[in-house]
Parts: structure tokens; sequence; C-alpha cells
């Protein structure tokens, strides 16, 4: 069965030294838990219309004035 990273999209390993995935990408470590934690947070996040709206504000904040005056 073939898992990817929820963070990037890579392929993740199980290492069963310490008993955690590992993603070949970006390097991703964490164990069952937090990986399904952290696919349902993006499943929310991407469902949310509001949130994308705000992830968008921020990005806008957080560039430079530069940036600000070009869009």
């Amino acid at each position: 069965m073939a898992s990817f990273c929820p963070e990037c999209g890579g392929e993740l390993k199980f290492d069963l030294s310490s008993k955690n995935f590992i993603c070949k990408s970006c390097g991703l470590f964490a164990s069952r838990e937090k990986i399904d934690e952290l696919r349902d947070k993006a499943e929310n996040s991407r469902s949310d219309p509001s949130r994308t709206h705000h992830d968008d504000y921020l990005d806008w904040w957080q560039s430079s004035k530069k940036d600000k005056q070009q869009k």
C-alpha cells in the first residue's frame, strides 16, 4: 500500500526501528496518528471557503510593500 505525505505529496516509508513514517521528499517524520491528524487538517482547510479567503489575506499581509503595490 502506497502512502503519501500530507505536507508535500511525496512517498512515505515506514521506519520499523522508530515506528514512524518518513517522507522521502520533505523529510516529515511522524507517527500514524500525526499523519492522520495532518491529513484531516488539510481536508478541513480545503473545504472551508472562508479559510481560503483568510489565507489569501494573510499571504498578502506578509508580503513586502513592493509586492503589495503590484497586486
